[in-house]
């Protein structure tokens, strides 16, 4: 086989690395570690690289290929939304996606099988994974460290994510301006259904619920915090469960919109009414809140943007730059709909507006 046959992404394969630092190597740009920049060079004399006078082989010059990896997507309206986002900007940026469902490994596996894992991640020609509400074990991270694999996270579910660059709304202030909301409202008993346990996201929502109800002096908020997924099912039981109380809540935090949206349900199971006798707050801002009746009252994330972002960060990882920041937060807005007002039996008056 002739040298000007030979890819980069043939090199990087026989190297074991990433074709971004590959790439890094043929340029002479910084950031590979000298054993690797050597692999990579005894790579290309063994398969006769030779770059072409175009460079129609290197990342920049065709399209990025990247491998786009859930942990699931039909639990919630987020992340087909995000899905579609994401194959949007990837459109517009020229940039290739194959999709994945993530099936991580348990914890203690051979470190073999998980370098396989990671190794497995550059079928098809990918050059980059996104990965999107995964939860990796710090093995599966260090094995994608290991080939210099560029890796996104989007809502990273892991505290470990040395080498990724992590995007993701500000979590802690949305979920703060979900229960601050409601208190300037007038209500003084708010559950609380945070999202599933261990899950960094997650926890950074019901905190800053959590931090809002403390702030205002309105006792323990651990009486009305329930853990609960980011699933209609759980909010059709906590809410119910939260409803069932002698001294049920008045208002109700919501870990995600279609959790708001099986809170409701328990609601209407109970003839409570939404929002007279009950304040809803969601979270995400998807279809589901403008579709729900009445129309939902949410945090909304900035999900197109957060798209275009993570696409642009992994292009710009595969050609071989480095990022300026490895942790990127979005803000958040309050989106007001009907199914928030005041407590019963509250003074009428002026509502708060949206809140940024």
């Amino acid at each position: 086989m002739t040298g000007s046959r030979i890819t980069l992404e043939a090199v990087a394969r026989r190297a074991g690395v990433s074709v971004a630092t590959s790439s890094k190597v043929l340029n002479g740009r910084s950031g590979v570690a000298p054993e690797t920049r050597e692999r990579v060079r005894q790579a290309m004399v063994e398969l006769g690289y030779r770059p072409t006078t175009a460079r129609a082989d290197l990342p920049g010059s065709a399209v990025e290929r990247v491998v786009v990896i859930f942990d699931q997507v039909d639990a919630n309206m987020y992340s087909p939304e995000l899905l579609q986002d994401l194959l949007n900007s990837a459109a517009a940026l020229g940039v290739e996606m194959m999709l994945r469902i993530l099936a991580p490994p348990k914890a203690g596996v051979a470190a073999a099988r998980v370098d396989d894992w990671a190794r497995s991640l550059l079928g098809g020609g990918c050059q980059g994974a996104l990965f999107v509400t995964c939860e990796l074990e710090p093995a599966q991270i260090q094995a994608c460290a290991r080939i210099e694999l560029p890796m996104v996270a989007i809502d990273s579910q892991t505290m470990m994510t040395a080498g990724m660059v992590t995007i993701s709304a500000s979590n802690f202030t949305g979920g703060r301006s979900q229960a601050q909301y409601l208190i300037d409202l007038g209500h003084k008993r708010i559950g609380v259904i945070a999202g599933p346990k261990g899950k960094v996201f997650a926890a950074e929502r019901a905190h800053g619920a959590v931090s809002a109800i403390l702030d205002a002096g309105l006792g323990d908020p651990i009486t009305l915090l329930r853990q609960g997924h980011f699933a209609y099912e759980s909010g059709l039981e906590l809410g119910g469960e939260l409803l069932d109380l002698p001294n049920r809540p008045t208002a109700i935090v919501a870990n995600s919109d279609v959790c708001a949206w099986g809170v409701m349900e328990a609601a209407r199971l109970r003839n409570v009414r939404v929002p007279q006798d009950l304040s809803v707050v969601g979270f995400d801002g998807t279809k589901l809140a403008a579709w729900s009746v009445p129309r939902l009252t949410t945090v909304v994330q900035p999900l197109e943007e957060i798209a275009r972002l993570a696409i642009t960060t992994i292009k710009a990882m595969i050609e071989g730059r480095d990022p300026n920041t490895s942790r990127i937060q979005l803000p958040t807005q309050l989106q007001v709909g009907g199914t928030t007002a005041p407590p019963p039996g509250a003074a009428p008056g002026k509502t708060p507006g949206d809140v940024q």
